[in-house]
């Protein structure tokens, strides 16, 4: 599985790198104003999900399937190898991302405090894990080409719902105001949700690529 994990960081390695790039590029229009802050936690999603769907559509083109799961790794390795790969860049996305937040905010250049900065980076690190776990198994099952419209209409009604619901409460609409220890304890109850998630969408995507015909 490791061997297969390395394989998707060599093949992606430059579009990795300019990911990256990007966000530090992004890090200094935010610093000139031209973007909020908050731009750096949007793009740990982008990453998120555009890397492995990039992942699997060159397995795709080179018909690499075929070849991996008569590796010793075998078809259990290659769905693992993917989801350990797209974790990994989501860790490290948001680790990028929150650093260059901290870095910022340390300097003075923004108003927005440390701790919201960090929460925003691990914010959209969680829901970016909620996407993937929703995308990978239809990733695997069907490839990138068919898999592409699902992520699309997956990250549009998941964010656009967010974004209504923003409107919603610019409205003042008025909601039950939940208890103090959850609010508290909320950060941790959807990250716990989110890895759960995540650990049953493995589960799924073993059960669909065991039964995958090549």
């Amino acid at each position: 599985m490791t061997g297969l994990i390395y394989k998707d960081i060599v093949a992606l390695r430059k579009q990795l790198s300019t990911l990256l790039l990007f966000l530090v590029v992004y890090g200094g229009f935010c610093v000139t104003g031209v973007f909020d802050f908050s731009i750096l936690g949007a793009l740990v999603a982008v990453f998120g999900l555009t890397i492995p769907v990039s992942s699997v559509a060159l397995d795709d083109s080179a018909h690499w399937d075929r070849y991996a799961v008569a590796t010793p790794a075998g078809r259990r390795g290659v769905v693992a190898g993917k989801y350990v790969f797209t974790l990994l860049v989501i860790v490290v996305s948001v680790a990028v991302a929150a650093g260059l937040m901290v870095c910022l905010s340390l300097a003075g250049l923004t108003e927005t405090t440390l701790d919201d900065l960090v929460l925003i980076a691990l914010s959209c690190g969680v829901l970016t894990l909620v996407l993937d776990a929703i995308i990978l198994p239809f990733l695997l099952k069907y490839g990138a080409e068919k898999a592409r419209v699902i992520s699309m209409i997956t990250f549009v009604v998941i964010f656009g719902g967010a974004v209504l619901l923003g409107g919603l409460a610019k409205n003042q609409i008025t909601l039950p105001t939940p208890p103090a220890w959850l609010l508290t304890a909320l950060p941790v109850l959807l990250g716990l949700l989110a890895i759960g998630g995540y650990l049953i969408s493995y589960f799924i995507a073993q059960g669909i690529y065991a039964k995958k015909e090549f």
